[in-house]
């Protein structure tokens, strides 16, 4: 028979331990004592299936869009946008549609079944990507008419799920809180229960078997301290549930839809490293950043804030910087205003 240690422990320890505490505490006439806590089974939780169901239309395929090269003035300068980029800019409602709808669908998710701190951690991954997966199928089916047949869904997905991650990392917190806390009680626990670690023999008892039994028991003892120790140190209900009061669901929902669209970002990417946009890019970096920076400085020389703001755009259309640049210095010019517009998402 399997040794069964959390009922041992709670039938024997917890419970009695808890009723003698409450006790003491009520001829004390305070609560100095505080409750054993029980060592309980992981929670499970019915499927999203057995929820009620999100009754509005999934909206419709995409169907295939053909865009056009344009130009755009720039105080004397010229933007130039090829076909291929803008035949992405004509999928741009589409993908905000999408996210709309399967963001929608999350948070209608959330409310129902989401009650806890314990049932967000549980359900999450199953509702991000219940949304997540066919906004990765639609915009990974773009790469086709671009003839980039080598990229699959599931390139797409790795790429996108380890560069657009906002609701996860939210979520990750979360359960980087309880993960802390239990890995500290874990560890405690651990400490104590190995901590001395007795072998059979050299009690004075006459045959080894004996040592080795008081061993044992011994060991078992310690174990069950160390579990013990563990156990109450792990988050609290109360704990749980003031971190859940303090999340901002309105804001999560918000990342979530953050998510979704930004498969467009990912489209972009994934065309462009693969010769479809040419020197395209949705990444900058630290020449990039500098470069805004300098432009923000009323040192730099004034001829040269059109030309350099014209050759960034044309490689990273898709940046604040560029744009708040534009704004502190020309304002909201009919060109910067036309620039801003078709570009932003």
């Amino acid at each position: 028979m399997a040794f069964d240690f959390k009922n041992i422990y709670n039938k024997a320890f917890a419970e009695p331990g808890t009723k003698l505490n409450r006790g003491v505490n009520k001829i004390l006439g305070k609560d100095v004592f505080q409750d054993i806590k029980k060592i309980e089974d992981p929670k499970e939780y019915p499927p999203l299936s057995s929820f009620p169901s999100y009754d509005v239309p999934e909206p419709a395929q995409w169907t295939p869009l053909t865009g056009e090269e344009k130009t755009f003035p720039f105080d004397g300068n010229i933007i130039s946008v090829s076909k291929n980029l803008d035949t992405c800019m004509k999928y741009v409602e589409s993908f905000k549609t999408s996210a709309k709808y399967y963001s929608d669908r999350f948070a209608f998710r959330y409310n129902q079944c989401v009650v806890d701190y314990d049932s967000l951690l549980g359900y999450f991954y199953d509702m991000y990507f219940e949304g997540l997966m066919p906004m990765i199928e639609r915009a990974s089916s773009l790469l086709l008419p671009f003839n980039i047949f080598s990229v699959s869904t599931e390139n797409f997905f790795d790429y996108h799920f380890s560069t657009y991650n906002r609701a996860v990392k939210s979520y990750s917190t979360m359960l980087g809180i309880k993960e802390a806390k239990n890995q500290q009680a874990s560890d405690i626990g651990n400490a104590i229960g190995n901590s001395v670690r007795l072998q059979g023999g050299g009690f004075g008892f006459k045959g080894a078997m004996k040592g080795v039994a008081k061993a044992e028991a011994f060991n078992i003892g310690m174990a069950g301290i160390g579990k013990y120790l563990s156990n109450q140190m792990r988050m609290s209900d109360e704990e749980k549930s003031e971190i859940f009061s303090k999340f901002k669901k309105d804001l999560f929902f918000q990342e979530v839809y953050i998510d979704y669209l930004n498969t467009f970002f990912s489209l972009i990417q994934i065309l462009s490293e693969n010769g479809a946009l040419g020197n395209v890019s949705t990444k900058t970096g630290e020449d990039y950043n500098t470069m805004i920076e300098n432009l923000k400085n009323p040192m730099f020389p004034q001829e040269k804030v059109a030309p350099l703001l014209a050759q960034l755009i044309a490689k990273y259309p898709f940046t604040a910087g560029c744009y708040e640049v534009i704004k502190s210095r020309y304002g909201d010019t009919e060109e910067a205003t036309t620039l801003k517009n078709y570009f932003t998402i």
